[in-house]
């Protein structure tokens, strides 16, 4: 970089020639000493230095000359170069000159004519150090904004191949570089696991073909490098070495260097690759971290999917409903990838054994209390042939509770086990004998009402204050050729949505319900998929929702 200057202005050259020999003598192997013989001139040269984006330290001028007074001339170049320093250096200037220096253009100090050499000397000397300090302190406050917004991005990301890539590449800008490595310890083996270069070399396509082996071996040999540099073997010090650390455990080593320009590394830089070494140990921890909790994330999800498929298996074809009743529907969304609802139905002869099942929770918990109640609806209707729905789920209730709550306390209350509705249709005498858990049947008459049949105010397998024992009733509707049956678990009337993001609720589904009279069973379907699909918006689906529909 350039030369600090000092500017010295006077309008007597003998003057100028003076301070130039004085100055030069002294401080010559650090600044540069610029002469002007009016304000006018030294202007001029103020704005070059300016154009040339050159550090004007310190100004030395006379008070008397011709066409702009030095008071005027310092006022004036304060107003664009505050921190420039300014000394008055005149034997003629008044109190008041002085004095409106000082307090508009901060002036450093005045020296009245014939100074003497080594005083004046001292007072340059010093307020060169002080422009000095200033502008160290400037370069790290604008090289410390710099780290601060590199180490807030290397911070934010936890993709680790971009992370790696942006450290290394905020290392090289940072300390003004013209190449950086980055070698992560893997296994034992220093790996080659990024590179900022200038120019295009070996390291640079190694790291873009991810050729692992070409990685390792120069790995290898860059870590011969660093082991140099950090032994201070080699005494460069055009090339700067960091361990990368997380709480005394070695991640790797970044290395930088400039082997080209052979152009030295100072203090500062120094400083910032060892902080952005510090802040890019916890950015790859924590990538690390996520990369594995991502692969766990992943490893669970494709076990859940597999359990979906299992659900699924499990849970009877749709085509077998609507094969035994082919006015029938079954509209099923999960919340998640697996359900807490099922539907199960049994065709028995002229009997088509039917039930809407909501288990406790969703997402997994439910799924695999929907292979519980899949398993015991099996046995006690397929393999044991119990026929009534009430003595169905009185049984239900009595092996959810011994499956799930067999080591209950006296006086506890626990709600674990499921709701549901189940129908037993008798196509031979246009009947239907229901019995609930919670769960309604709703028959919608050809007229366009609807009577509503209430289920038991009991889950199946819960207890209360310690009480399992509950008898489940059932009851034997007629029906004529028109009518419509509907059972459901509660995820769409519970789902948020809607203008003031309220529940579905049953009225509204009532009428929407009312409004499928005359409609084929598919229509049903959809338009029942749709209304709540509007509804919830936005909305995160609140539950599992399961309707089935079937026409006498």
């Amino acid at each position: 970089m350039s030369k600090p200057v000092i500017l010295c202005v006077d309008d007597e050259r003998m003057i100028l020639d003076n301070l130039e020999e004085q100055i030069s003598g002294r401080l010559g192997a650090d600044f540069d000493v610029e002469l002007a013989e009016s304000g006018h001139e030294g202007l001029e040269i103020v704005q070059e230095l300016n154009e040339e984006r050159r550090n004007l330290a310190l100004i030395i001028s006379d008070q008397l000359m011709p066409g702009m007074k030095g008071d005027e001339f310092l006022i004036q170049v304060h107003s664009f170069l505050p921190q420039t320093l300014k000394i008055l250096l005149t034997g003629q200037a008044s109190l008041d000159s002085v004095r409106r220096t000082i307090n508009q253009a901060r002036l450093y100090r005045y020296i009245a004519k014939p100074w003497e050499e080594n005083d004046l000397l001292l007072t340059v000397e010093e307020a060169c150090k002080s422009y000095m300090q200033y502008l160290q302190l400037m370069q790290y406050t604008e090289l410390l904004r710099a780290l601060n917004k590199a180490t807030q991005e290397l911070s934010g990301e936890i993709n680790l191949n971009r992370l790696v890539e942006k450290f290394i590449d905020t290392a090289v800008k940072s300390t003004g570089a013209e190449k950086g490595y980055l070698l992560v310890d893997k296994g034992g083996e220093p790996i080659l696991e990024a590179v900022a270069s200038v120019i295009q070399d070996e390291a640079v396509n190694a790291v873009r073909s991810g050729e692992i082996g070409k990685k390792v071996e120069l790995g290898h040999q860059i870590l011969e490098k660093v082991q140099k540099t950090l032994s201070n073997r080699e005494k460069e010090t055009y090339r700067l070495a960091t361990p990368v650390e997380y709480k005394g455990k070695k991640i790797g080593y970044v290395y930088i260097e400039n082997v080209f320009s052979q152009e030295r590394f100072n203090e500062n830089q120094r400083e910032i690759l060892q902080m952005l070494s510090s802040q890019a140990a916890i950015s790859i921890e924590n990538a690390q971290l996520y990369e594995k909790l991502e692969q766990k994330n992943q490893d669970i999800t494709d076990s859940i999917r597999y359990a979906r498929r299992i659900q699924d298996a499990i849970m009877p074809q749709r085509d077998a409903l609507t094969g035994a009743l082919p006015n029938s529907f079954v509209l099923y969304k999960a919340k998640d990838i697996v359900s807490g609802d099922f539907y199960w139905w049994s065709i028995k002869g002229d009997k088509v054994y039917v039930a809407a099942v909501d288990c406790t929770g969703h997402g997994v918990p439910g799924a695999f209390m929907s292979v519980i109640g899949t398993s015991f609806l099996n046995q006690l209707i397929n393999e044991n042939g119990v026929s009534q729905p009430e003595e169905v789920l009185r049984r239900l209730h009595h092996q959810v509770h011994h499956t799930l709550n067999k080591d209950t306390a006296a006086g506890v209350t626990t709600k674990d086990g499921m709701d549901l509705a189940l129908c037993v249709i008798d196509k031979s005498t246009n009947t239907i004998r229901y019995a609930g858990a919670r769960r309604p049947l709703w028959q919608v008459k050809s007229d366009g009402n609807i009577i509503v049949h209430e289920a038991n105010k009991r889950s199946i397998g819960e207890v209360i204050d310690g009480v399992m024992e509950f008898d489940f009733t059932g009851s034997t509707l007629e029906f004529t050729p028109g009518d419509d049956f509907y059972i459901f678990t509660d995820g769409i009337t519970d789902q948020f949505g809607g203008p003031h993001n309220k529940k579905f609720k049953f009225e509204r589904f009532k009428e929407l319900i009312l409004s499928l009279n005359g409609q084929s069973p598919a229509q049903k379907h959809d338009r029942i998929k749709s209304a709540i699909e509007e509804w919830q918006g936005k909305n995160e689906q609140t539950d599992d929702i399961l309707v089935i529909g079937i026409k006498a």
